[in-house]
């Protein structure tokens, strides 16, 4: 792969640091591409020839094109939104013998612990905001080097190279601040969004990785970059979706969210997302149940994930997360070349 489009892929994962800002930047890169929004509690008026996406929970996304009501099939590529991470919990902020300040967080996904320490760290995500009119919700990036999850000295821990068994609770919480930073969370939070403190209801806020991705090896043949699972898989699968063409089939790009802790949630892969789109797709333009099914049945399901290990079994069946009642499903490795 041309290291320009590498590029691009770092300038994609670096403007998503949460799963909300991965779904803006598609939303934006689909409507500069012509897509029309359709909202699932509004009537939609879908066209031969038109092109459409569809948000839930503002953190996945269902793009689609109609080359033709007389369709055969739907042919879907699906990705996530999510990375492993660490989740903010509310009221975070616990001061630590009057020194100094950390914040309460929880594991969210599958991830290597030891990755995290020692790390520039930030905070992103969403809030809910009180506003003059009702309630809005404002994404947020607190753009800088904000915290850090430090390993002890090796004179304060003559075994840590034996081995580490990682507590989340008590090793893997970011250092936040001196004692003089208690206190202060919200208000960062509440600027962060251009409001006043007493203006935020809830926030849905994460750790993200601040560490600039490069490109190493003698050849250039390796990358390094935060959130490739599953970030490239979307990154790529969005741009092929956006230049393919298909005559006879409808075209599904579908970036869930949750897939790191089981695809369970109403925006998760293992919802009824996927099943409520295609079925509207269908009955907006004038198709039978009938037709439906056998559309599907022919249908074909690209499911686009950085893993693919055949000795790791768990894996086996994760395509039933994203199948449903599809015809086909097929998983594929993905191979950069430069």
């Amino acid at each position: 792969m041309a290291l320009e489009h590498v590029q691009e892929l770092f300038d994609f994962i670096q403007q998503s640091p949460s799963c909300f800002h991965v779904i803006e930047n598609v939303k934006k890169q689909l409507t500069e591409q012509g897509f029309e929004e359709l909202c699932e509690n509004k009537n939609w008026q879908i066209k031969e020839g038109g092109k459409y996406f569809v948000t839930r929970n503002l953190s996945s996304v269902i793009a689609f094109k109609v080359p033709t009501k007389d369709f055969k099939s739907f042919h879907i590529v699906a990705s996530h939104s999510d990375s492993p991470t660490f989740k903010i919990k509310d009221h975070p902020e616990q001061m630590v013998k009057g020194k100094y300040v950390q914040l309460n967080t929880e594991r969210y996904g599958g991830m290597i612990y030891s990755t995290w320490f020692d790390r520039p760290l930030s905070i992103a995500g969403r809030a809910l905001v009180k506003t003059e009119t009702g309630v809005a919700t404002k994404l947020l990036n607190i753009d800088r080097d904000l915290l850090v999850i430090p390993n002890l000295a090796v004179h304060m821990d003559r075994t840590v190279n034996d081995g580490m068994k990682y507590n989340p609770q008590v090793n893997l919480l970011p250092l936040y601040g001196d004692a003089a930073s208690k206190d202060t969370f919200n208000k960062l939070v509440a600027e962060a969004c251009g409001t006043a403190e007493e203006n935020i209801i809830s926030t849905d806020l994460f750790l993200y990785n601040r560490t600039a991705p490069t490109v190493w090896g003698v050849h250039n043949e390796y990358m390094s970059c935060a959130k490739l699972d599953d970030l490239e898989c979307a990154f790529s699968s969005l741009k092929a979706f956006l230049k393919g063409e298909n005559s006879q089939s409808i075209s599904v790009c579908a970036i869930f969210d949750n897939e790191e802790v089981g695809s369970s949630t109403k925006q998760g892969a293992n919802s009824t997302f996927m099943y409520d789109i295609l079925h509207r797709i269908n009955e907006n333009l004038g198709r039978t149940e009938e037709q439906y099914h056998t559309a599907v049945a022919s249908s074909f399901m690209l499911s686009a994930d950085n893993l693919l290990n055949r000795e790791y079994k768990e894996y086996t069946n994760r395509s039933r997360y994203y199948a449903h009642d599809m015809g086909r499903d097929v998983r594929c490795g993905v191979n950069w070349i430069f």
